[in-house]
């Protein structure tokens, strides 16, 4: 009798990372649903019972790279369909998933307190003291002068004429002439410069244009905002004092009513005006779609056309995200969640699946 084995899921970095289609983790950026290939029951099926099958550690490993696939007690069931019915819990994935991504990573509010110090000391390493601003003040007064004096010899080098034999007096000394300077023969700096050209400098970085920060003012108006709001009695009520390590790690309802209740009231000040840039605008659109997707996902009631709402509003959230992040890469939560909509049409609601009732 074969022994029944109980394995932990493949990492979320492995090639094939999704249970439900057959993207790698190339792949994780790509938004069109229609080229995704998705997982065949009986395939998977067939692929776990082949890792049972081997007897060594080496071969384990190779099947697992090569298929995503491991053996569960789950495949004894002959009722489970080991793609159609795996649960993407609502909870983990999208409200401690992808909302916290968005609030942390991407807005850099509270972000983790060993994340929050790294970049303090960090601003503390780039503030320059009295005595480096001095310092810099001397160095460039130096190279000021030395420059001042190569272009002096320069220039004298070029504008004293040679001495000849027809143009000595009789007093044996030479009768100068001048020369006219003209801008060929005069070299203003020691080294050619170009201030665009920093192709060839390994220690320039360039600039985000649209790196995104929260000001202290704007961070203050979301607090406000979150202590004056009211709210039902049964919501869960975020920290007043949000972006503070002090209050601890937020709670899955806090991200709930933060994106549901508070946030769609004080972002839109910040973002709509008619002197908006392209950047806010971006940022307000990119906001509008994942509150629709998440208020969608969220509900207790659903059908097959909100669920196509929910696909599209999150793709054009994650259209928005790529473009106003472009070094932020996407995480395995981010394309798992791409699959919600076809949970929604499987199984109804999503929220009385969640691990709530559980924790």
């Amino acid at each position: 009798m074969k022994q029944v084995i109980k394995s932990l899921d493949l990492s979320h970095a492995a090639t094939m990372f999704c249970s439900f289609c057959l993207c790698t983790l190339d792949q994780i950026e790509a938004l069109n649903l229609q080229f995704w290939q998705a997982q065949d029951s009986a395939e998977v099926q067939a692929q776990a019972e082949a890792w049972l099958n081997q007897t060594t550690k080496a071969g384990h490993e190779a099947l697992e790279t090569k298929n995503g696939v491991q053996w569960t007690p789950m495949h004894c069931l002959p009722y489970w369909d080991p793609v159609n019915h795996v649960v993407l819990g609502f909870m983990h994935n999208f409200l401690e998933g992808i909302l916290q991504h968005q609030l942390c990573s991407l807005w850099g509010i509270d972000c983790d307190k060993d994340e929050s110090q790294k970049l303090k000391e960090i601003d503390h390493d780039e503030q320059w003291t009295d005595a480096d601003l001095s310092e810099s003040a001397d160095d460039l007064d130096e190279l000021c002068c030395e420059a001042d004096e190569y272009e002096q010899r320069i220039f004298n080098e070029q504008n004293t004429p040679p001495m000849s034999a027809s143009s000595s007096s009789s007093s044996g000394t030479a009768s100068p002439t001048m020369v006219t300077p003209t801008e060929t023969n005069i070299t203003p700096y020691l080294y050619p410069r170009d201030d665009d050209d920093n192709g060839n400098d390994l220690d320039y970085l360039p600039v985000d244009p649209l790196s995104f920060a929260f000001t202290e003012s704007e961070l203050q108006e979301i607090r406000n905002c979150i202590q004056n709001i009211t709210l039902p009695t049964w919501a869960q009520w975020p920290p007043i004092n949000l972006g503070e390590p002090s209050h601890g790690r937020l709670k899955a309802h806090e991200y709930l009513s933060l994106f549901t209740c508070i946030f769609p009231i004080i972002m839109p000040e910040f973002w709509h005006s008619p002197y908006a840039t392209e950047n806010q605008k971006w940022h307000l659109n990119c906001f509008h779609h994942l509150v629709a997707a998440t208020n969608i996902i969220a509900s207790f009631e659903t059908s097959d056309a909100d669920a196509d709402a929910y696909t599209w509003h999150y793709i054009q959230y994650q259209i928005g995200i790529q473009q106003i992040f472009p070094n932020h890469k996407s995480k395995p939560n981010h394309h798992y969640a791409m699959h919600n909509g076809a949970m929604l049409k499987y199984w109804g609601p999503l929220p009385p699946l969640s691990e709530f009732l559980g924790e």
